[in-house]
C-alpha cells in the first residue's frame, strides 16, 4: 500500500517547514532577554515607546576569502520595536555630541542596520537623555 496524496502534501509541508527553519537559523539575532533589567536605558527607552526585545544582541557573521571561510559576531546595545519595526539602540558613551553624518558612524551604523536587518538604529546619550533615530535609503 503507497502513500496518498494527502500523505505527500503533508510530508512536503513539513519538509518546506524544516528547511525553511533551517536556513533562518543562521540569521537569528541572539542576546540576553530584557526581562529583570531595570536600567536607566531600559527606562528611557520605554518612555519613549520602544519595547526592549534583546540586550546585547549578536549576529554572527561569515564571510568567505578564497577558499577560507570566517566567522564573526556584530554585537550592539539593545534590540528594540516601535509601531511594527524593529531597531538596534547604539549607547553613545562620549560626553560630546556625535556627528552621526561623518565617515566613522555612518559607515558603522549602515554596516549595523544591513547586518542586523533592522529599519534603523536609534543613538542613544545617556548623560544627555536624547535619542537620536536614523535610517538609511540606499
Amino acid at each position: 500500500m503507497g502513500l496518498r496524496v494527502l500523505d505527500w502534501v503533508l510530508l512536503a509541508l513539513a519538509a518546506a517547514a524544516l528547511l525553511l527553519w533551517y536556513l533562518r537559523k543562521g540569521r537569528r539575532i541572539r542576546g540576553r532577554s530584557p526581562e529583570k533589567v531595570n536600567s536607566r536605558a531600559v527606562q528611557l527607552l520605554q518612555e519613549a515607546g520602544y519595547q526592549v526585545l534583546k540586550i546585547k544582541p549578536t549576529v554572527e557573521v561569515r564571510m568567505e576569502i578564497g577558499d577560507s571561510q570566517h566567522q564573526f559576531e556584530l554585537k550592539s546595545d539593545y534590540l528594540v520595536a516601535c509601531d511594527g519595526r524593529r531597531y538596534l539602540v547604539c549607547l553613545h558613551r562620549d560626553g560630546k555630541p556625535a556627528r552621526l553624518q561623518a565617515k566613522v558612524w555612518r559607515n558603522a551604523l549602515l554596516r549595523d542596520v544591513l547586518a542586523f536587518r533592522v529599519a534603523g538604529i536609534i543613538v542613544m546619550n545617556l548623560d544627555r537623555e536624547t535619542l537620536q533615530q536614523v535610517s538609511f535609503r540606499v
